[in-house]
């Protein structure tokens, strides 16, 4: 599997006889390989992986915040104008 790879579930058998549902794949240039007792367990980590996955190849992430839709815009934009200005200090 080549580093772009997306990640898979795929079902697996211990050694011990157990099966269980493994996601597997790349994140950063590392090896992801989780073992999962259901296949819904499975899929939340597949979302979570492929969400990390989405962030560090666009350089955006998603942050839990009390503003609403309108101040994100706003907070963005002050945001562009301090950096198209030069200015190296924090809004803060």
């Amino acid at each position: 599997m080549s580093p772009k790879a997306p990640f898979v579930i795929k079902q697996f058998k211990n050694p011990s006889g157990e099966v269980v549902f493994r996601v597997v794949g790349w994140l950063d240039g590392k090896r992801v390989r989780k073992n999962f007792r259901t296949r819904q367990e499975a899929k939340a980590e597949h979302q979570i992986l492929e969400v990390q996955r989405a962030q560090a190849e666009s350089g955006i992430r998603t942050a839990i915040t009390r503003l609403y839709e309108d101040a994100i815009r706003d907070a963005e934009a002050a945001t562009v104008r301090q950096k198209s200005s030069g200015a190296r200090r924090s809004l803060r």
